[in-house]
C-alpha cells in the first residue's frame, strides 16, 4: 500500500491476524507492519506493537468492522484544537479537554507545551491544575488530553504510549499538521495498549 492509516496496535501478532482476517471477511484489505527486523528479532513486537494498516479510504469501514468505540466531538471542540496545532506549528500542541456527565467533549482547554518541541509534550502541574479548576467552575470534568503532530500520522508514537496520564482519558491528536488534510483521531492508551475510537465530528 503506497498510502496506509493504522486501524490497531497489538502487543501479540496473532492478535494482529485475527483482527486482519476479519476485515478481509469484510472484503477490506489490510496488512502488518512490523517493526522485527526482518524476523530476526521477533522480542520487538512487545515493545514496539504489531500495526494493523489499511488504506485511508477504507479507515472508517475498518472501525465499524472491527467494532471500534465511537466519540463524538462538536465542531467547536474539533477546531479550537486545529486552532491550537496550527498556532503551535512546528511544535507539538497540546492542551486538555473537558466533559459532561455522560462523558461527550464540550471544551478544549488550550494549553503550553512546556517542552517547546516537535516531538513530545508536557504540561506543567500549574497549567493542569488551572484547567481542572476551569473545567470544574462551568460543572464539567477533564475526561481527556490532546495535541499534536506536527509532521507525523495522527497516531500515539512511542514517546505517547510511555507518556503515562489517566488511563481513563480519551487521548485525542492532531496531524500531520504539515500535511494538506490534518486528521482528528483519538486513542484510549492503557498499559501499553493502543485502542483507537472513531471519532464523529460535529453538533
Amino acid at each position: 500500500m503506497s498510502s496506509e492509516a493504522t486501524v490497531a496496535v497489538y502487543e501479540v501478532r496473532s492478535d494482529g491476524e485475527i483482527a486482519k482476517a476479519r476485515l478481509a471477511a469484510d472484503g477490506i484489505v489490510a496488512r502488518l507492519s512490523v517493526d522485527d527486523e526482518g524476523g530476526l528479532n521477533p522480542g520487538f513486537f512487545s515493545r514496539y506493537g504489531v500495526r494493523l494498516v489499511v488504506r485511508p479510504e477504507d479507515l472508517d469501514d475498518a472501525y465499524e468492522s472491527l467494532g471500534i468505540e465511537q466519540v463524538r466531538v462538536p465542531s467547536e471542540v474539533a477546531d479550537a484544537m486545529f486552532k491550537h496545532a496550527g498556532w503551535a506549528f512546528p511544535d507539538e500542541g497540546c492542551g486538555l479537554v473537558a466533559v459532561d456527565d455522560d462523558g461527550g467533549p464540550v471544551l478544549t482547554i488550550c494549553l503550553t507545551n512546556a517542552d517547546h518541541a516537535p516531538d513530545r509534550f508536557t504540561i506543567t502541574p500549574d497549567e493542569q491544575f488551572g484547567a481542572i479548576r476551569h473545567a470544574e467552575s462551568r460543572d464539567l470534568t477533564i475526561g481527556g488530553v490532546f495535541h499534536s503532530h506536527p509532521r507525523s500520522e495522527a497516531y500515539p508514537s512511542a514517546v505517547d504510549i510511555g507518556g503515562g496520564g489517566d488511563p481513563a482519558w480519551v487521548h485525542f491528536i492532531v496531524g500531520p499538521v504539515a500535511g494538506p488534510r490534518p486528521l482528528l483521531r483519538a486513542f484510549r492508551l492503557v498499559d501499553g495498549d493502543v485502542t483507537e475510537l472513531k471519532v464523529t465530528v460535529g453538533q
